[in-house]
């Protein structure tokens, strides 16, 4: 049994379980896996929290075995409920011979059912097929399909948990670079500081941008915003610099809209905080002789060129008690939203109108 899991940043691990060898498997072999499941394994179960990277890695793993997905004489698909009403629906399939030969795949699709039973009868059969690969949400230890298929010998076990910095960095090369375009230091910066954490969206937020760009050969800066820009991220980007800038017309309007996005509460006011951290590191930067445009060089990730000037006046604006002030207002914002009974838009919009008139007195 393999069990691949992307919760670990630098292996995979295959636990030893009886007549099982023990290894490790670095996490570049992801992808050979993922290319050509190995011919001894006859099921994969593929689980996690990010639904878009666990639908693209069934895919793919559909694809190394069947051409054509979509291919109704070599892919057949089965829900759990299906299966446990009829056991024999599996067994079927997995054991049907495909008229243009080759190999076939059984995808299931998983939720809370427990269809381990139907598993093991599978592996006991002297004829064997299919490929069974099985599409689930996210499955905590106790779950008895995930514990089944940690124990046999015959199964691949592959954990998705969300996207990190590096994954993201990872996936916009892959997409970019596959429609033969370059794409500048800071329009990837903004890209890896605005994307979601879910494969899926984040590739169809890519695909947009390179159909956007068409063959013009480079992804700008400009670009990435006028695509990506529209986001809920970019709101939130907007709003934070109202506030800290003390532009209440800018803020009330950023207020509609984001009530409009229904973003919460909890997030513009964890923004916030962030900005004013990095305008706090910028002042840090200074005071060691450093010019403000130099400054904002350093941060990591880099001020987008559209708010390097907001930034520049708001780093002027802002000392850093004022901004140990500043932060204090919005922790106890956070805090009364999390503790009192108070509608959290209400006591957020207070907090960051509050903010606004600090920035303007300054």
């Amino acid at each position: 049994m393999l069990i691949l899991t992307t919760e670990l940043p630098l292996l995979f691990v295959v636990h030893k379980y009886p007549d099982t060898v023990s290894v490790k498997v670095l996490t570049r072999n992801l992808n050979a896996f993922l290319n050509k499941p190995p011919d001894h394994v006859l099921a994969v179960l593929v689980y996690g929290k990010d639904t878009g990277l666990i639908h693209e890695r069934v895919l793919r793993i559909t694809r190394a075995v069947v051409e054509d997905p979509a291919d109704p004489f070599r892919v057949s698909e089965l829900g759990a409920s299906e299966i446990l009403g009829d056991p024999s629906k599996l067994t079927d399939e997995f054991t049907a011979q495909c008229l243009v030969g080759g190999r076939r795949v059984v995808r299931i699709r998983l939720g809370t059912e427990n269809i381990s039973d139907c598993l093991r009868a599978l592996f006991e059969l002297p004829k064997q097929n299919a490929l069974i690969v099985i599409e689930a949400g996210f499955l905590s230890a106790s779950s008895a399909v995930r514990r089944f298929m940690e124990k046999e010998t015959k199964t691949a076990v592959i954990a998705c948990y969300q996207d990190t910095q590096a994954d993201l960095s990872d996936l916009i090369s892959e997409v970019i670079k596959s429609r033969g375009l370059n794409i500048s230091g800071t329009a990837k910066d903004y890209l890896l500081n605005h994307l979601g954490s879910d494969r899926m969206v984040s590739r169809s937020e890519l695909e947009k941008l390179v159909l956007f760009v068409g063959s013009n050969g480079d992804v700008s800066i400009e670009d990435v915003v006028a695509i990506i820009g529209d986001s809920s991220a970019f709101s939130i980007e907007e709003l934070v610099y109202a506030a800290a800038g003390g532009n209440k017309n800018k803020l009330n309007e950023s207020l509609l809209r984001i009530a409009a996005e229904g973003i919460s509460t909890i997030a513009l006011l964890r923004a916030t905080q962030r900005h004013l951290h990095r305008l706090l590191l910028a002042s840090e930067i200074c005071a060691d002789g450093r010019t403000p445009s130099e400054a904002i060089k350093i941060l990591r990730p880099p001020v987008i060129f559209t708010f390097a000037q907001r930034f520049l006046a708001q780093l002027g604006m802002w000392t850093p008690s004022l901004i140990g002030t500043a932060l204090e207002l919005l922790s106890t914002a956070e805090i009364e939203c999390k503790s009192t009974r108070l509608p959290q838009n209400i006591i957020g919009e207070r907090a960051l109108l509050r903010l606004s008139q600090i920035a303007r007195k300054n």
